[in-house]
């Protein structure tokens, strides 16, 4: 697995790893300097790979999206002693944080051309990320979408996400919805509200989107939430 950047010159990368028998992007931003940030940093990173991301930058925050990506801060923090952590606010309530350095919110983390959002509606959190850097914008969409090109290992997770058609390919995760979503109408109207000015996508899990019109293509997944009274009817 290498990291490779979302489109060209927007100092923004994406790495596939595996873990729990899911597959889930890790998502590196530059920040202001030479500095780094990593959504969900991952699990058993080579030595390779861990130098190809210090040839990017210094990595001073690690963020964890929400309660269920937060598995390799442990490794990270090791690794980069004076990287902070950070959290969205319902999910700081939720990690266990023993032999961690403690959390900070998601809201205290900040640069230039970067806006991290909360995603409300969530029942473990959710993080959006929109780096508006180059011509397009990238965005870091976290659960509501995604693009699996297969089915995920766990014989349960397998079952749950074909019973509910959410994967593979460009779906709305569905399982996601019904499990994780308090308030499905303001999770989908976060995400809208992200798709500005046809930016690059990269979801929690799958292949990213970089096509220009890939978020029309998204957008119009996620529209039909919005009215929706009941998940079940989209």
């Amino acid at each position: 697995m290498v990291w490779q950047e979302v489109i060209k010159d927007s100092n923004v990368w994406v790495y596939e790893y595996v873990a729990n028998g899911y597959k889930a992007n890790t998502f590196a931003i530059v920040l202001d300097g030479n500095n780094l940030a990593m959504i969900s940093p991952p699990t058993g990173l080579s030595e390779a790979d861990f130098a190809a991301i210090d040839a990017k930058g210094q990595v001073i925050a690690l963020i964890a999206p929400h309660s269920g990506h937060d598995l390799g801060h442990a490794e990270w923090q090791t690794r980069y002693p004076t990287a902070v952590s950070y959290a969205p606010d319902i999910t700081l309530k939720q990690i266990n944080q023993d032999g961690l350095r403690p959390f900070m919110r998601l809201s205290k983390l900040a640069a230039s051309n970067v806006e991290f959002r909360e995603v409300p509606g969530t029942k473990k959190g959710g993080t959006i990320a929109i780096v508006r850097r180059g011509e397009r914008p990238v965005v870091y969409l976290d659960e509501l979408v995604s693009n699996w090109t297969s089915l995920p290992n766990s014989w349960l997770a397998k079952f749950l996400f074909w019973s509910t058609g959410s994967t593979p390919g460009l779906k709305v995760n569905r399982v996601y919805l019904k499990a994780l979503c308090s308030d499905i109408k303001a999770v989908a109207q976060t995400v809208l509200d992200a798709l500005l000015d046809d930016p690059a996508i990269v979801p929690a899990h799958g292949t990213p989107l970089v096509n220009p019109g890939d978020a029309e293509r998204v957008r119009s997944l996620v529209e039909p939430l919005t009215k929706s009274k009941d998940v079940e009817n989209v």
